[in-house]
C-alpha cells in the first residue's frame, strides 16, 4: 500500500494509524511525498518525511514537481499539481504491487475536507456527482493518470480535524505545518477560517451534517448511476473507448434532463471529466440533441470530445458522442486510417493475402474451370471476381479526386465516387479511408470494396483466369 504523507498532521495521523494495523492487515506500507517546489520550506518537509520513513523501516519514494510548469499549466495551479501528485502516486503503486495484486494509494482526506470540498462544490454549482463530495473508495482509471485503474482510499474521511489533533497530541507525534494553509488568497482556506465558522455559529455539528448530507447524495447518485446504465444499455448502438452511439429517437423521447444526465455518463465512458466541457456546454449538447432532425458533424466539444449526429443503414439518425481522433461509428468494413492512408499505395499480390486494421484481403488466382461458381451472383459484398487477364498491376488505395468507376451491370457507363458514396449512405467521414482495389496501370477503378466492382473488368465467355479478392475480419 502507498501512503501519500506530505509531512502535515492528517498525513502523520494516517501513516501511524496505519503502522499500527500494518502486521494485523499484513500490509507492506511504502511512504510517498510530492515536492511540489512552490514554497520555501519544502524541501525540509521532504526531509522530514524521509527521516519518518527511515524510522519506521518503510520504503520512501520522493518526486520533485516543476514549480514552473505547474504555475503556467492551462488548467490552473491547483488542478495541475493534483494530477501531477496523483500521477506519480499511481506510478509508485504500479511498481510495488504484484501483477495479481490490485495497487492501493491511502490519503488522509478527513471529514473536514469532506465538509469543505461540498461547499465549494455547491457555490462553483456542481452537479449531484460533485455534491457527493469524495469517495471512501474510487478507482482512478484515468489515462492521463494511470496505465490501469488504482486503488484510491480515504480512511480517515469520516474522522474530524479535532479527533485527528486529539490522536496525534496523545501519541506524542510531530510533524509540519503547512504555511500555504493560511493564504487568504486561496478559496478553500476561506471557506475553511471564515465559511466554517459561521456555520457552526448556527449549527455546531455542520461538520457531520454536511457530511451526512454528502452521503446521501451519494447513494441518490448512485441509484441514478444504475438507472442510467440500464438506459444506455437499451440505447447503445455501440459503447467503447472511441465513442458511445444512442439511437436519436429514443433520446428525443426523454425529457432535457434525462438527456444530459445520460450524455454525462456516455463521457463517463470515454474517460471524459465533465469538468472539461462545463455545464452550460453540456446543456447545450442536450438541446441540440432533442431538436436534431438532420445528420451533421463533427462538432467539437471541449479539447478531446466531438458530437455527431449520423445517418444508420435503416435510415435512421443516431448521435455519437467520440473522441476527436474518432470516426463517429464504426465502419461497416475495412478501413483504412490517416497512418495507412499515408503510407500511399498497398501493391497487391495475385495470390496472398494483407492484413489491414483487423482485416485480412485474401487474394487467389483460379484457371476459369476451378474458379467458385459463387461469381455468379456473388452474394458477398467483401469478396468480387475479376477477369485476371484484364488487370496489370492491382493495388490497395483510397478515394482520389478524378477517380470514377463503371459499375458492374451499367454496362460500361462512368458513376463519380461522391456519387455512389451518398446512393449507398456512406457517411463523409468514412469516405477518405474507404479502401478501393485501382489497376495502377491505367488508374482504373476495379473495386469499391462492399459497393461497387468495375464492368470492364467482368467475367466473361473468354475469360480464361479468374482472380478473387475477399475481406474478411481477423478473429
Amino acid at each position: 500500500m502507498i501512503v501519500g504523507v506530505s509531512g502535515g498532521v492528517d498525513s502523520i495521523v494516517l501513516l501511524h494509524a496505519l503502522a499500527q494495523l500494518a502486521p494485523l492487515w499484513r500490509l507492506q506500507l511504502h511512504v510517498a511525498h510530492v515536492d511540489h517546489g512552490l514554497r520555501p520550506s519544502s524541501a525540509q518537509d521532504a526531509a522530514f518525511v524521509r527521516d519518518l520513513a527511515r524510522q519506521m523501516g518503510a520504503p520512501f519514494h520522493l518526486v520533485h514537481l516543476d514549480a514552473a510548469a505547474l504555475q503556467t499549466d492551462a488548467d490552473g495551479l491547483e488542478a495541475a499539481a493534483r494530477r501531477a501528485r496523483y500521477r506519480f502516486l499511481c506510478t509508485i503503486a504500479h511498481d510495488v504491487t504484484p501483477n495479481d495484486g490490485v495497487p492501493i494509494v491511502a490519503v488522509a482526506h478527513h471529514a473536514d475536507d469532506q465538509a469543505e470540498t461540498v461547499l465549494f462544490r455547491l457555490i462553483q454549482g456542481s452537479g449531484i456527482e460533485g455534491l457527493a463530495g469524495m469517495r471512501p473508495v474510487t478507482v482512478l482509471d484515468d489515462l492521463a493518470l494511470t496505465a490501469r485503474p488504482v486503488r484510491l482510499v480515504r480512511p480517515l474521511l469520516q474522522v474530524s480535524r479535532s479527533q485527528i489533533l486529539q490522536y496525534a497530541q496523545r501519541h506524542l507525534l510531530a510533524w509540519r505545518e503547512d504555511e500555504s494553509n493560511l493564504d487568504p488568497q486561496r478559496a478553500r482556506n476561506l471557506i475553511r477560517h471564515q465559511v466554517m465558522p459561521l456555520l457552526m455559529r448556527i449549527n455546531p455539528q455542520a461538520v457531520d451534517a454536511i457530511v451526512r448530507t454528502a452521503e446521501r447524495v451519494a447513494e441518490a447518485s448512485e441509484r441514478l448511476r444504475l438507472l442510467d446504465e440500464q438506459t444506455l444499455q437499451e440505447l447503445a448502438l455501440e459503447q467503447n473507448a472511441q465513442r458511445v452511439v444512442l439511437r436519436l429517437a429514443a433520446l428525443q423521447k426523454m425529457n432535457a434532463v434525462a438527456v444530459r444526465s445520460l450524455l454525462h455518463r456516455s463521457m463517463d465512458r470515454l474517460r471524459i471529466d465533465l469538468r472539461q466541457i462545463g455545464a452550460t456546454k453540456l446543456e447545450q449538447l442536450a438541446d441540440a440533441v432533442l431538436h436534431a432532425t438532420h445528420r451533421s458533424g463533427p462538432h467539437p466539444l471541449g479539447k478531446a470530445l466531438s458530437w455527431s449526429i449520423v445517418a444508420l443503414e435503416d435510415g435512421s439518425l443516431a448521435l455519437s458522442l467520440h473522441r476527436s481522433d474518432a470516426l463517429p461509428c464504426s465502419p461497416p468494413g475495412p478501413w483504412l486510417d490517416a497512418d495507412k492512408r499515408g503510407q500511399g499505395e498497398i501493391p497487391l499480390p495475385f495470390e496472398g493475402e494483407v492484413a489491414l486494421n483487423g482485416w485480412r484481403l485474401r487474394c487467389v488466382l483460379f484457371a476459369r474451370q476451378d474458379a467458385p461458381e459463387t461469381w455468379r451472383g456473388n452474394p458477398d459484398r467483401w469478396r468480387a471476381f475479376f477477369d485476371a487477364d484484364r488487370i496489370r498491376t492491382p493495388v490497395l488505395t483510397t478515394p482520389q479526386a478524378g477517380l470514377q468507376i463503371d459499375p458492374l451491370g451499367m454496362g460500361g457507363k462512368h458513376r463519380t465516387l461522391g456519387d455512389l458514396f451518398t446512393d449507398a449512405k456512406i457517411a463523409p467521414t468514412l469516405r477518405a479511408g474507404w479502401p478501393l482495389i485501382v489497376d495502377r496501370s491505367e488508374r482504373r477503378v476495379l473495386w469499391v470494396c462492399g459497393l461497387a466492382q468495375s464492368h470492364a473488368a467482368r467475367i466473361t465467355e473468354e475469360t480464361r483466369r479468374v482472380w478473387m479478392v475477399q475481406w474478411s475480419q481477423i478473429t
